[in-house]
């Protein structure tokens, strides 16, 4: 499969992309002019962020906030700064552009989806780019000899880095080396042969460059054959979404190799002449998560890894956040924004003690046990991790009139860092409290261990939700006596909905509380969406019955959220549906895209109480349709065709295990041995 634009492509982020987990290049320009852009997921600049202290606790959290108090939380939380006021909080910082001069216009850019190589047409020529999948700082051009080519260092190409504390480059005939204020510094640099460019970024000294294009070229071909065999099949009668499903896993590949570094808000496609918004930092209050969603449904569990390895090797500083919030000596708190080193980027209080950061990615690491079979990493680390985080939550909570309460929490950004954005109970903590509950008391199972009465009674006493309204007439709440009040780019009072699972659509206890929620959260409308909001409400869709919504709202994500160049937008490309946040549609972040790859396959199969829901968001209208080996939880793969009238579904256990199957609402459960089938059929 290809994917051509055409040019002018005025935009980097408008760019056709390569990656390989570490190094991301990003094609575009327009008239003699091409752009590679070079970016990578690891250059950090580590100066600045907020060091956690004792003074940010939570007993003082809530008195400051109980008296209205705005001017000691916001200093309990401001960013420090470190020794260098020019940079009060970490970031990654761009790194330079591969500048091409062409004898003539460049007409359109192409990705090769099965070698993984982009090749750029002028005037009957083409310019072939090929980016090492193993050695990670590598890339190489094949290219017409008139085509002349530049090294410019992000320094050359705007005052930012000056404006930081940066000094100029050294530069030479092959490239130049950038020093750092605080941080080792890096290279870029290249060699001219006949017919060819070779290219190197290293933080040492430049090495090897003996490979060739061809070389590479083969390597992209051998890795991409490889992956095209690995991951589900996904086949509509909507071009769109199969599109979208194939490029996007591609990108999710490109950007979250097993062997490379953890992404973050964008991935390694990082702007060469600004710092990224946000630092292009961890956002751990949805957009890492749904970076990475896609790897459960897929199989691409090992691209886990990294990002879980990076979360455990801070535990030390958790440790010692939850020491100063809570008092405890063994639990773990991760603040929803961070860098490399798990430094607070700081100045934003609300999400600094948002604990379902931490609760989420628990969430994450069970689920990559549950999926993947590795036994092994929930005993070595996960484990751990989430007792560590529920040990904090139990610090908190509370027993009132008989139930257990949170007494104060927040709801992802919602009234930003007003002191009305929190409350009692919000619904969205209390859906993470229970999941991690769950997962704890299941954990514990697979250990042969006990389970702490704590998370017994947690799930006896504690509200999944917390209900607005008059008796009867409830709705989901964000917090207590605060109702969705607004269009809001998150859904989190409808979390126990999606990600977290905790309550069944098919609930009947649930179903008229859902509706109404369901009609108050569509009446607000999408004015205050992000493109991230998008992939997220397909899924609620998809949970809430309206097949033909979720397909529509992923068509509308693609007019809407991408530019000309296919590049996933924060804000809409165009006047008229939501009012952003960011006041410009240039801002790129890779979780939507990312996400929208996990809500097509959320279409076909998706989990809820430990129930598997076939097919609950493939629309009536699909005449025909095929998936095939989409990854289950307990380590099932499920395969689904609808042809020539009649509907069929087959799951096949990879290792032993008990699969619960709700089809057509009816639910169907059995046992498989390894290798065994079980399928389905009836009439569309």
């Amino acid at each position: 499969m290809k994917i051509t634009h055409s040019f002018p492509l005025p935009h980097i982020h408008m760019g056709t992309t390569a990656g390989n987990g570490e190094l991301g290049l990003s094609v575009w320009g327009e008239g003699n002019t091409v752009n590679i852009s070079v970016g990578a997921s690891s250059l950090w600049d580590h100066r600045g962020g907020m060091s956690w202290s004792p003074r940010q606790n939570f007993h003082d959290l809530r008195a400051a906030w109980e008296c209205n108090d705005k001017a000691t939380i916001r200093s309990m939380f401001a960013a420090d700064g470190g020794e260098d006021s020019q940079m009060p909080r970490p970031s990654h910082i761009p790194l330079g552009r591969l500048a091409l001069t062409l004898p003539a216009p460049a007409e359109r850019v192409t990705l090769d989806l099965d070698n993984g190589c982009i090749e750029v047409a002028y005037e009957g020529k083409s310019i072939f780019v090929a980016l090492a999948q193993r050695d990670k700082g590598y890339f190489a051009l094949q290219l017409p000899d008139e085509v002349r080519a530049e090294l410019i260092p992000a320094f050359e190409l705007s005052d930012v880095l000056r404006k930081i504390g940066y000094s100029a480059p050294e530069k030479t005939t092959a490239g130049f080396f950038q020093p750092m204020p605080a941080d080792p510094g890096f290279r870029l640099e290249m060699r001219q042969l006949p017919g060819e460019l070779r290219c190197r970024f290293t933080r040492g000294e430049a090495s090897d460059f003996s490979a060739s294009f061809d070389e590479l070229r083969r390597e992209n071909a051998a890795y991409w054959e490889r992956f095209r065999q690995q991951v589900p099949e996904v086949e509509t009668p909507n071009a769109l979404i199969n599109e979208l499903y194939r490029l996007g896993i591609f990108k999710f590949e490109s950007m979250t190799a097993a062997d490379g570094t953890p992404a973050g808000l964008q991935g390694p496609w990082l702007e060469d002449d600004a710092l990224p918004p946000w630092s292009g930092d961890y956002h751990f209050n949805i957009n890492v998560q749904m970076c990475y969603w896609p790897a459960y449904s897929s199989g691409r569990f090992h691209n886990l890894l990294p990002l879980f390895r990076m979360i455990l090797s801070w535990r030390e500083k958790l440790r010692y956040n939850a020491k100063c919030f809570v008092g405890i000596d063994d639990g773990y708190m991760l603040p929803h924004a961070v860098d490399d080193r798990c430094v607070c980027m700081g100045g934003f209080w609300t999400g600094a003690v948002d604990h379902a950061s931490s609760a989420w990615m628990a969430q994450m690491m069970f689920d990559y046990v549950r999926y993947s079979g590795d036994a092994a990493f929930l005993k070595e680390g996960a484990w751990d991790f989430m007792v560590g985080v529920m040990n904090v939550y139990l610090a908190m909570l509370e027993e009132k009139e008989g139930r257990l309460t949170l007494p104060f929490g927040v709801s992802p950004e919602y009234r930003g860092d007003r002191l009305d954005a929190a409350g009692e109970n919000p619904s969205f903590q209390l859906a993470a409290i229970h999941r991690l509950a769950c997962d704890l008391i299941t954990g514990a199972e697979m250990l042969g261990l006990p389970p702490d009465p704590a998370w017994l009674q947690i799930e006896a006493e504690l509200p999944q939700a917390t209900l607005w309204g008059d008796p009867g007439r409830e709705e989901i709440a964000l917090w207590q006596d605060t109702p969705l009040e607004e269009s809001h780019r998150h859904h989190s009072h409808l979390a126990a909905l999606c990600p977290f699972n905790t309550i069944s659509p098919e609930d009947e206890a649930w179903r008229d509380i859902l509706e109404r929620s369901r009609d108050r959260w569509i009446g607000m409308g999408m004015g205050r969406w992000a493109g991230w909001s998008i992939p997220w409400a397909v899924m609620l869709h998809n949970r809430f019955g309206n097949a033909e919504m979720a397909e529509f709202l992923i068509e509308l994500w693609s007019r809407c959220y991408r530019n000309k160049g296919g590049g996933t937008l924060h804000d809409p490309n165009f006047n008229g549906l939501s009012l952003g946040l960011c006041g410009s549609n240039k801002v790129m972040q890779m979780d939507a895209g990312m996400g929208i790859v996990a809500a097509i396959a959320d279409l076909f199969l998706y989990e809820s109480g430990a129930i598997l829901y076939a097919l609950h968001g493939v629309p009536d209208s699909w005449e025909h349709f095929s998936v095939k080996n989409l990854h289950c939880p307990g380590g099932f793969l499920f395969s689904a065709e609808r042809k020539a009238g009649r509907t069929s579904i087959q799951l096949q256990a990879t290792r032993s295990g008990t699969i619960k199957l709700n089809w057509r609402k009816s639910l169907h459960s059995r046992t498989l041995g390894a290798g065994e089938l079980f399928s389905l059929e009836e009439q569309a």
